[in-house]
């Protein structure tokens, strides 16, 4: 194991890295030290031939509760005239380095959902290519109530996964979804008990780690230019990844 004391970093076996966001404390909320050792954390396990699938989780009772605003840089609060572009540009940043960086790792990512997913930590647990909850889950936009439009690809996953009537409803009201509800939704693929979430999870990534890592890079690729372009662009791309598997 390696730590950044904000962030674990595991690898468990059969290839599953499991990274584990540690401020239990703050319920995982998201600091400049936090953000900067998760994209650290990604880039080692999308760099390393031993990892083939990644999980992420939170230390504690909560996956993430997004931003720490009790940290200034990451505090965004409308009316208070801060020049458009600085906000602009530490979002930018924040994305990258979070939601971002989740959602660029080439090899399957599955999110273990302990608890609260809330503003950017929803975006996060989106951002993965799976959802598996615990029963105690808890999904929350929560963008709406500090009068705010959403960040941390909290939009994007929204609209992916439930349509764009259900995804503005989501962030314009706010609701609480609990783990049935957002299965029904089709947010995780599983709900377990929480006691379970490890165990089941972890169980499901080595599944995923015992096939072709290459190959499902490449599914990623075409799925991701599919969401943007037409039939026959994703055609080409799909003859592309083809040449380049079958070249192996």
């Amino acid at each position: 194991m390696t730590t950044t004391n904000v962030v674990l970093s595991e690898l468990i076996d059969d290839g599953v890295l499991l990274i584990t966001l540690n401020r239990p404390e703050r319920k995982n909320a998201v600091t400049d030290a936090l953000r900067a050792g998760f994209a650290d954390a990604l880039g080692r396990a999308d760099a390393d031939r031993a990892v083939r699938v990644v999980a992420i989780t939170g230390a504690g009772d909560a996956f993430c509760a997004g931003a720490d605003h009790k940290e200034p840089a990451l505090t965004v609060t409308p009316g208070l005239g801060t020049p458009a572009l600085d906000l602009e540009t530490a979002m930018r940043r924040f994305h990258a380095e979070f939601a971002g960086a989740l959602n660029a790792v080439r090899k399957p990512t599955v999110a273990l959902v302990n608890g609260a997913a809330a503003g950017g930590g929803m975006g996060l647990a989106l951002a993965a290519d799976f959802r598996i909850a615990g029963e105690s889950a808890l999904f929350v936009s929560a963008f709406a109530n500090l009068g705010l439009a959403g960040d941390n690809g909290v939009t994007y996953g929204l609209h992916r996964l439930v349509g764009r009537a259900r995804a503005l409803e989501i962030l314009m009201l706010s609701p609480r979804i609990d783990a049935v509800e957002a299965e029904r939704l089709g947010l995780v693929r599983q709900v377990v008990p929480d006691d379970a979430l490890r165990e089941v999870g972890l169980a499901f990534c080595r599944r995923l780690a015992a096939g072709p890592t290459a190959a499902f890079a490449l599914m990623k690729a075409n799925l991701a230019a599919v969401e943007v372009s037409d039939y026959a662009t994703s055609l080409d791309v799909e003859a592309r990844g083809i040449g380049i598997a079958g070249a192996r």
